[in-house]
């Protein structure tokens, strides 16, 4: 039994079918299915069900399967780790400290080079389809190691002709959400937290929905509602309103997968992120 074609197997229980894994692998469907017959020869026993939808790996092979999948995280690390290469994932709006832990990273290491990950949508650690990355709240994921490097409260912002319009008194009561407009996250509605926390306390407005801080913040200065940013400073052209309840604080985690956690270029980035987020906070 040979690696590649467990590696196979891998793809086929992923994809579900010879045809999907064949084109992840850049073989024919048809090579697919001989190399998976092998294994079944070796092995003397079935590992996959063909039905008439797909194939389904058998109950037997999934500790197989799990074994390709350790083997391939721990091969790509050591591909990893041997190109100096750091995958670093972060949510919208920190893409600055993103470059800037990057930046501190290369001076140690010049060999050093980051890919970094903004989006709301956040990428999958566990699966490994980002090496470390900053996230707001605790995974429960068992594979993750994570340390607490701050947290950010957050406040709510207006245009000045909106707040003239809307909230001549710049103070928000509970009873005043429901009247209101809010410029929201495009997945507000699965989103747990401050934003949780706005739609409990009655906002059912949002004339504007983005998944990027600075399409929200656009539309805030536009005067289209009133938008969910970290207190302290008001970003240009926004007034911070005052609130008769704080909306609950975000805990902030650095990340990374138990497999990297003694790789020198991940602790490095781990304490670069750790020291610019302390930073971040104090500035805010």
């Amino acid at each position: 039994m040979n690696w590649d074609d467990c590696r196979i197997l891998l793809e086929v229980d992923r994809c579900g079918s010879f045809l999907a894994a064949g084109r992840r692998l850049g073989m024919s469907a048809s090579t697919v299915m001989r190399r998976i017959s092998t294994l079944e020869r070796e092995l003397g026993r079935s590992v996959v069900h063909r039905t008439s939808h797909g194939v389904q790996i058998e109950a037997e092979a999934h500790a197989l399967v799990e074994i390709a999948a350790g083997f391939e995280q721990s091969l790509s690390a050591h591909e990893r780790e041997r190109a100096a290469a750091i995958r670093l994932s972060v949510p919208d709006g920190f893409g600055r400290l993103a470059a800037e832990a990057a930046r501190r990273c290369w001076q140690q290491d010049p060999t050093t080079s980051v890919e970094v990950s903004v989006d709301s949508t956040l990428v999958d650690l566990a699966e490994r389809h980002a090496d470390i990355g900053l996230r707001g709240g605790r995974s429960t994921s068992r594979v993750l190691v994570q340390k607490r490097v701050g947290e950010i409260s957050p406040a709510l912002f207006a245009s000045a002709s909106y707040i003239a319009r809307h909230v001549p008194s710049r103070t928000l009561t509970r009873a005043e959400y429901p009247n209101q407009h809010f410029i929201g996250d495009q997945h507000a509605g699965r989103e747990l937290g401050p934003l949780q926390w706005l739609v409990a306390r009655g906002a059912t407005v949002f004339p504007f929905r983005a998944n990027t801080i600075e399409a929200r913040l656009e539309a805030a200065r536009a005067g289209m509602g009133i938008v969910m940013y970290a207190a302290g400073v008001a970003p240009a052209g926004l007034e911070e309103l005052v609130l008769d309840a704080a909306a609950p604080s975000v805990p902030f985690y650095v990340v990374m997968h138990q497999d990297l956690k003694r790789v020198p270029r991940m602790r490095a980035m781990a304490t670069a992120l750790t020291q610019l987020f302390s930073e971040h906070a104090e500035a805010l």
